[in-house]
């Protein structure tokens, strides 16, 4: 596994664990309206990935404003500045650069992180996450818990196994048998932990790895025909 795929996983987890938020609240006796909390998100998610499509410039064109403007503000600073106040005046320099290395470093992660189809078609996994948790709430209720488990678990530790010991590919697919195997064992032990019989965990743990495996979109499907299969013998 490489770099980018490294980061990319680290925005997975943290977003599976804004997906998992209501529930967790809920456990602490925190009433959260999760059709309101979700609506929001895809409502967050379908703006951003629009933006990207329709103005892929926006990230540089926000990025040269703000040091426009910051430069603008320093220079209008050291103006004001005795001509000794040579001392003030590098302190200033020192901080722009700071900033400046903040920015550029800010810049590279997000485009390191970012696949080819991505800066044409947006963040496509981000959104389909977001909508499949969404529509699996609004269709499915609570049950849509174990679609955003299975998020949390099969989808993001079968990438991490895979790419980095994926000896053997699975047929029909460019997934590996090592990664789906040890995402379906961590996604079985999660749901046999919250109390999920043996018997019914093993069913969906099977329909996660098999809608990992070979879903075009696991992001949207994976949630929904697990919170599915859920509602249907959990």
């Amino acid at each position: 596994m490489n770099y980018r795929e490294a980061l990319r996983k680290s925005v997975h987890l943290v977003l599976s664990l804004i997906l998992l938020l209501p529930f967790m609240l809920s456990s602490f006796g925190i009433d959260v309206d999760i059709a309101v909390f979700y609506s929001i998100l895809s409502i967050l998610a379908l703006t951003w990935n629009a933006v990207q499509i329709k103005k892929p410039l926006l990230r540089s064109e926000v990025k040269n404003f703000m040091r426009e403007s910051r430069e603008k503000f320093f220079k209008e600073i050291k103006n004001f500045l005795p001509l000794k106040s040579q001392v003030t005046s590098h302190v200033l320099d020192k901080i722009d650069e700071k900033i400046r290395g903040i920015e550029e470093l800010v810049d590279s992660q997000l485009s390191a992180m970012e696949r080819d189809y991505e800066k044409r078609g947006g963040y496509i996994g981000l959104t389909y996450g977001v909508l499949g948790v969404t529509i699996s709430y609004f269709l499915f209720g609570k049950h849509a818990f174990y679609g955003v488990v299975s998020l949390a678990t099969v989808d993001l530790l079968a990438t991490i196994v895979g790419g980095l010991a994926g000896a053997h590919k699975l047929p029909f697919t460019d997934k590996s048998f090592e990664g789906s195997l040890s995402g379906a064992i961590l996604f079985f032990i999660v749901l046999v932990l919250i109390g999920v019989l043996p018997l019914n965990a093993l069913i969906l743990t099977i329909v996660a790895a098999i809608v990992e495996a070979y879903a075009i979109e696991d992001n949207l499907l994976l949630p929904l025909l697990v919170s599915l299969a859920a509602k249907l013998i959990v």
